[in-house]
């Protein structure tokens, strides 16, 4: 009878041990994706005053528009 107790008792903690291993190996997966998530949001904000002001060249250098 103390054999199985035991058996159970072990069993239960190793379920439980693998629950928390789980719910670990969920939350360091997912920390790539944050910092992929991060340095995509960085370049996007980098390239955004670049976009703009290639914009504003071309703006300048573009022959206007005159009716002949």
């Amino acid at each position: 009878m103390f054999k199985l107790l035991l058996v159970c008792t072990l069993c239960a903690i190793t379920f439980t041990a693998c629950e928390k291993q789980k719910q670990a190996a969920t939350e360091v997966g997912a920390i790539p994706k944050q910092m992929m998530d991060k340095a995509t949001e960085d370049l996007n904000n980098a390239q955004a005053p670049a976009a703009e002001r290639l914009k504003s060249a071309d703006s300048i250098d573009a022959p206007e528009n005159v009716e002949k």
